[in-house]
């Protein structure tokens, strides 16, 4: 061993008694941190973690280990992350890989689901259609109730116009009466018996 490479030992010992980071984990197991973290994720009660003093989840060596173990099963030997979730949820036991799916089956469930997405656009386009069908006959509607209330209106300002300008030939015509004695059949007696009885 190198001196580098004792270095290295002596840092990841040292980085051991406080955890290390997902950065730091995945710097040293050559990963992204996303990856890291996906894999937590999905296999949480799996990874030993402790939380440190700002909330953080931090990895000790056991934690370390078990990303090691992920790492080896994922990327060597091409275990999904269900076929790892089962083996370690049987202490490594009992192994089920999943059968391949052939091509022809992946594009039968394709077609099922694009079927059943096609189907429930369909329900959702009638539901829309007949809502916009209750829109228009609730428009119409409202639109004959205002034709109806405008022409009631425009007839009632059409009477009441016509009373007005008949009030107003009424006064005129009184007026008119009241001005001219001769006219006027009231007057016209008033003065005959006013010259009968002679005043």
């Amino acid at each position: 061993m190198n001196k580098s490479e004792n270095q290295g030992e002596e840092k990841y010992n040292e980085n051991l008694d406080k955890g290390f980071t997902v950065k730091e984990v995945a710097s040293f197991i050559d990963e992204t941190p996303n990856v890291i973290r996906n894999w937590f994720k999905e296999l949480r009660q799996y990874i030993p973690h402790v939380k440190n003093d700002n909330g953080y989840n931090v990895y000790k060596r056991e934690g370390i280990e078990r990303f090691k173990e992920i790492q080896a099963l994922h990327r060597e030997q091409n275990w999904s992350m269900k076929q790892i979730e089962h083996y370690f949820a049987t202490d490594g036991e009992s192994f089920k890989p999943e059968p391949e799916k052939k091509a022809g089956e992946m594009i039968a469930e394709e077609l099922k689901a694009m079927r059943e997405e096609l189907a429930a656009l369909r329900e959702e386009n009638q539901e829309i259609k007949i809502h916009l069908e209750n829109q228009e006959n609730f428009n119409k509607a409202l639109v004959e109730q205002l034709q109806k209330f405008e022409r009631g209106s425009v007839e009632r300002d059409e009477q009441l116009t016509k009373a007005i300008k008949e009030a107003k030939e009424q006064k005129k015509l009184i007026a008119a009466a009241n001005e001219n004695p001769d006219t006027n059949p009231d007057k016209q007696k008033k003065g005959f018996f006013a010259r009968l009885i002679g005043k």
